[in-house]
């Protein structure tokens, strides 16, 4: 009959090797386990919702592309930069010419746009005019002042929720915006405000900041 190993009478090096030995499974597991109870905690404690979501396709560079750029705009809005984030998705790639697009990003742009929170909407090519025309942008004349659109009547685009109402401005196309070429987000490209904002004001402001940038 085997003698039972007499825990007691180890050296602690050898209690160390035995624990380890006979219940290092229920160890890790057990650590693994108050870990994620950890930082699930800490996730839900620290969580804030981003003041705005910004959603950038085909953009110049973009898995490299920060919220950095917009610190800009919330210094001259009054919004702190540690209590107010802005969370920009900006990897979805769409192709009009040879390349194929990703079927994946089809659909990630897709139950984005549906599932709504999505603020700022910028982009170039055939998704994002096809996007505009099925009535997923705001009517910028309700939300930036007729001045302001005035100045760039000849670069809106507009909409018609698919046939359904009359034309109506919903985005504007960026030709030579000093703001965009100094964060390298785009030389040019279009812009909007998702019709399903979760801050439309806050939304508009940047809409002006933006719209207004060259001339300040």
């Amino acid at each position: 009959m085997e003698k039972k190993t007499d825990f007691k009478a180890l050296p602690n090096k050898a209690k160390a090797q035995y624990l380890w030995d006979y219940y290092r499974w229920p160890f890790i597991i057990t650590v693994a386990i108050v870990s994620f109870i950890i930082y699930m905690v800490y996730h839900f404690v620290s969580y804030r919702d981003p003041l705005l979501n910004v959603i950038m396709i085909n953009c110049n560079d973009p898995y490299s592309s920060t919220a950095d750029g917009f610190n800009e705009f919330l210094a001259e809005y009054g919004y702190d930069p540690e209590v107010s984030d802005i969370s920009i998705s900006s990897t979805l790639r769409f192709y009009d010419g040879e390349y194929s697009t990703s079927y994946t990003d089809y659909q990630t742009l897709t139950v984005m746009i549906a599932a709504g929170g999505q603020d700022l909407f910028f982009g170039t090519g055939n998704m994002f005019t096809d996007c505009a025309d099925q009535g997923t942008l705001i009517d910028l004349s309700t939300v930036l002042p007729a001045e302001l659109l005035e100045q760039y009547q000849d670069s809106l685009l507009y909409s018609t929720d698919g046939g359904e109402v009359e034309p109506y401005p919903c985005a504007i196309e960026l030709t030579n915006n000093s703001w965009l070429k100094k964060n390298n987000y785009y030389d040019t490209c279009y812009f909007g405000i998702f019709y399903q904002s979760q801050n439309p004001n806050t939304a508009a402001q940047f809409a002006e900041f933006l719209l207004s940038y060259d001339s300040e």
